[in-house]
């Protein structure tokens, strides 16, 4: 997967080299070849733009009716506790999905006693159907997140209708890119139009990107990463101290026993003979 990334980064980014420096002359093989290709550097670059563009349209589409029936519950759960003059939730964004209690509140936190009035105002088939929406949705984009977690707050609502508006936006315009491209001959198609289209779908896919990391920056619970980033230094340390250890008293023990086979080699040709056999240098 890795590689395929890769190389389809390389060709986007040679194909665009190179129609740019055909568009502004440094690359120029005569005046009757340089529009026919330009516009078949054009039809490869729009060609690869359809990969994601066109590929992903019909993925966009069920992500965009997953969406839909998350942000129809959200608002339905604030009109309805506003209605019923409820209290509002701690996160608007994280919908409870415990039922409210049978008699009276239930048992609250002392530290946050709103929490008592956190529970779903929505029938059993109506949270049944938005935590399937939302495990859908979960599948198809890690940054979205319907609850608490222990890193991150819930995802806003607004930011994520923004996201999904914008992607399905660039597959449209990536669509109409490649009808404009493939269905008008070059020799009367305006450069303006394709390039007005490449512009806005482009900048449909950088925004999406860029609100994804304003909302992920949002919700990041960031003293908690900073004691997991702290904890996770440490235990390292602690591994690196204790693996130093382990060689110091690996080499140590090397030492020592080097030490005894010497002693003992010593003591083997110290060892006195024994008397009345002592060696004449006569025969």
């Amino acid at each position: 997967m890795g590689f395929l990334v890769t190389l389809y980064a390389v060709l986007i980014t040679l194909f665009g080299l190179a129609w740019v420096l055909f568009l502004i002359g440094w690359i120029n093989v005569g005046e009757g070849r340089q529009p026919y290709i330009i516009n078949v550097v054009d039809n490869v670059l729009v060609a690869l733009f359809a990969i994601v563009g066109d590929g992903l349209a019909p993925f966009r589409a069920v992500d965009t009716y997953h969406m839909i029936y998350i942000a129809h519950y959200h608002h339905f759960t604030w009109s309805r506790r506003k209605k019923e003059l409820l209290p509002e939730l701690v996160d608007h964004n994280d919908l409870p999905a415990t039922n409210a209690p049978i008699s009276g509140p239930r048992d609250s936190d002392p530290e946050d006693p709103e929490k008592q009035w956190e529970f779903t105002v929505l029938t059993p088939k109506q949270q049944a159907k938005l935590e399937h929406h939302q495990e859908k949705f979960c599948k198809s984009h890690s940054f979205y997140k319907p609850h608490e977690t222990e890193t991150h707050h819930a995802f806003p609502l607004r930011l994520l209708v923004a996201i999904v508006v914008l992607l399905d936006c660039h597959s449209l315009f990536q669509i109409a890119l490649g009808a404009c491209t493939w269905g008008i001959n070059y020799k009367v198609r305006p450069m303006a139009l394709t390039t007005v289209i490449l512009c806005c779908s482009i900048t449909c896919n950088a925004t999406a990107g860029l609100i994804i990391l304003i909302g992920d920056k949002k919700t990041r619970k960031k003293d908690v990463l900073e004691r997991m980033n702290r904890q996770e230094l440490t235990e390292e340390a602690i591994h690196k101290v204790e693996k130093k250890k382990e060689k110091e008293s690996e080499s140590e023990n090397e030492g020592s026993s080097g030490m005894k086979e010497s002693r003992r080699s010593l003591n083997i040709l110290r060892k006195p003979t024994k008397p009345g056999h002592e060696e004449s240098a006569y025969p």
